[in-house]
């Protein structure tokens, strides 16, 4: 594994063009895109800035950032796919030939914990939900202990509104954080931040599974997306009401069925439980559903990226093998 003061300083040599956007804290996300062509979102609007590094670059780069994490990212191998998460990034690329035009990597930065948004910021700087729905989500989530799915495509703000609304949990509360990068802050005295590494062989199923011994209040996972989910939904439903997680779906009934598919296929060796059984599981377990959507909306003739909550429902039950949903807000 590459010192990681000397990976660092490699990496701002090679992507030293565009230093200046990896500074700039108004700059949420640069994408280098093979041929060295570059653009950045700032302030929810993505401006191309053309091809300013070489091939030769991104490679290096992309090395450094594997020996950081104790990886070699080498070409014509699954190993030139490269996935880190150093200090306040998160850094996703892969070399030629993965993409036969060229190698490309993408950065998105996480803001300082104290530069991230608050609920209100979220209601009167970001618009992206009304007071109704922060108190909505105020009520069911914190205070009746509502268990939640946050849904909605990439970039879409789930993260930035799990923080937001974790940022409300009373002092008096345990948690527990599962995720495979540094992206929940949680300002609780009594909470332990568990990271998954599936290369070393730790994977959010076996956190979860640990989670549950450790008598948590609430149980925070990052993103439900593989064998972990059945074990989640069996935290949401044996004693941790008020549990939350994300998924990636387009809409809260998609939700709905992503987490059906992904419980379905993180059964145990050799069990099965019928479909319908499994909807009414679940629908048992999940409480709340939210949506958040990423939308691209044109503002005096510039694209700007709107992210907002659109929908916020309750799961009441199963009918005719289709999940109930009441929306609220």
């Amino acid at each position: 594994m590459l010192n990681p003061n000397v990976a660092l300083e490699l990496l701002a040599t090679q992507l030293s063009p565009v230093r200046s956007w990896l500074d700039d804290p108004s700059v949420t996300e640069l994408m280098i895109n093979p041929g060295g062509l570059v653009f950045a979102e700032t302030n929810g609007v993505i401006v191309p800035h053309g091809a300013l590094l070489s091939e030769g670059a991104i490679d290096m780069a992309l090395t450094a950032i594997a020996k950081m994490v104790g990886k070699d990212a080498i070409a014509k191998s699954a190993s030139a796919i490269v996935n880190a998460s150093i200090e306040d990034m998160r850094i996703a690329g892969a070399k030629r030939p993965v993409c036969p035009d060229g190698s490309f990597m993408t950065i998105r930065k996480h803001k300082d914990k104290s530069e991230r948004p608050t609920l209100d910021d979220l209601i009167h700087k970001y618009k992206a939900l009304t007071q109704e729905q922060a108190d909505l989500l105020v009520r069911l989530v914190l205070k009746e202990h509502k268990n939640c799915i946050i849904a909605g495509g990439t970039g879409s703000g789930k993260t930035t509104l799990l923080n937001a609304l974790l940022s409300r949990i009373g002092e008096h509360e345990r948690i527990l954080t599962i995720e495979d990068s540094r992206e929940i802050q949680i300002s609780v005295p009594n909470v332990i931040s568990l990271l998954s590494n599936p290369d070393d062989g730790v994977t959010a199923r076996d956190l979860v599974k640990l989670a549950m011994r450790m008598r948590p209040d609430r149980l925070i996972l990052g993103e439900t997306r593989g064998d972990e989910t059945y074990d989640l939904i069996r935290a949401f439903n044996s004693g941790h009401p008020g549990s939350v997680s994300t998924i990636h779906a387009d809409s809260a009934i998609q939700a709905m069925s992503a987490l059906e598919m992904l419980f379905q296929m993180s059964l145990p060796p050799n069990a099965s439980m019928p479909p319908d059984l499994v909807k009414k599981y679940i629908a048992e377990s999940v409480h709340v559903i939210v949506f958040a959507a990423r939308r691209i909306v044109p503002v005096d003739g510039v694209q700007h990226v709107v992210r907002r909550i659109e929908q916020i429902s309750l799961i009441t039950g199963v009918q005719n093998e289709k999940y109930l949903l009441e929306t609220l807000g």
